[in-house]
């Protein structure tokens, strides 16, 4: 069936990941969708919705591969959000490793097994690394440097490296990478609103990188969006404008607290061993240089054009 051009009540849709940040944003839009007629939902929780139709998998199991190939082809869906990806505070990286990349293994096998049409995953610009020499604006097709000291920030790119190979062995498959720049709002929990929403936020000295955000509105309207669209491969997925760090800072309503750099670091490490979950000291990269995304292959693929401007966005933490 060509998703791209569907009948009305004829969509079926798969989502892992369904209780985390993007799986919310995403099913609220599924919901309200007249098109979407059910939503299987592969998880180990089962979410709130009168189209859900859920199947427990954990894709960490040694047999999550096996449910989910069984699941994909008892009753054939239309598209698969693969949406598992942990966002809020990491205590196990072993675990989130597994959850990441292996699930994401398991999820691959058992969506080409059962010959998905249409593949939807989510990353992030920080793939593309915060360096001294990016260029103004950073590409698709822009190498993904990473950060080498986060295991957050490198499982994406490893993420991303499979589901590259994948596309590449199903060119008939539409397999959509969504790259989010920060997401930010009161419903979302990730390391940049974790970072924001502290009265004082502590920057490092001599150095005000700018900044991309988007608003969590727009980031679920990229989501929706990917269900329909005749397109395949990475898309960045930015707000309108950009913003020094100390500006963005203030917008969600704190204050910078410049430090120079062994105090800085000493801050966030201490802050972080007392568990208040801002960001870590492995991805002080981002507050050091600019990394800037741009979103004109998601304008002219996607039909994405973001409703709010980056202020908007870290001002919505302010109101949360």
């Amino acid at each position: 069936m060509d998703v791209s051009r569907p009948g009305k009540g004829r969509l079926r849709v798969a989502v892992t990941g369904a209780s985390g940040d993007y799986g919310k944003l995403l099913m609220h839009r599924l919901e309200r969708d007249p098109e979407v007629e059910s939503i299987l939902v592969l998880d180990v929780a089962r979410p709130e919705g009168a189209k859900v139709e859920f199947h427990r998998v954990d894709l960490t199991r040694h047999d999550a591969e096996g449910e989910l190939t069984d699941a994909l082809t008892e009753r054939p869906v239309d598209a698969l959000y693969h949406l598992a990806f942990l966002l809020g505070p990491i205590r196990d990286g072993s675990l989130a490793h597994e959850l990441e990349v292996i699930g994401t293994m398991n999820v691959l096998t058992a969506a080409g097994r059962a010959r998905l049409p249409r593949l939807v995953v989510p990353s992030m610009t920080a793939v593309y690394g915060a360096r001294g020499n990016n260029p103004a604006l950073l590409r698709e097709e822009s190498p993904m440097q990473g950060c080498p000291h986060s295991r957050f920030v490198t499982d994406k790119v490893e993420v991303e490296g499979q589901v590259r190979a994948f596309r590449e062995r199903h060119p008939d498959l539409r397999v959509l990478v969504l790259r989010f720049a920060p997401v930010l709002g009161p419903s979302v929990d990730n390391p940049a609103t974790r970072f924001l929403k502290r009265g004082v936020v502590p920057t490092l000295l001599g150095f005000d990188p700018l900044w991309q955000a988007l608003h969590e509105e727009d980031a679920a309207r990229a989501l929706h969006l990917a269900l329909r669209a005749d397109a395949s491969g990475e898309f960045n997925i930015v707000g309108r404008g950009v913003l020094p760090l100390s500006g963005i800072i203030q917008q969600a309503g704190a204050r910078p607290l410049p430090l120079p750099g062994p105090l800085f670091r000493a801050a966030l490490h201490t802050l972080d061993m007392v568990g208040t979950g801002t960001l870590p000291v492995a991805l002080l990269d981002y507050i050091h240089y600019s990394w800037v995304a741009d979103g004109e292959r998601a304008e002219s693929a996607l039909g994405f054009i973001p409703y709010h401007h980056v202020r908007d966005a870290a001002a919505a933490l302010r109101r949360s």
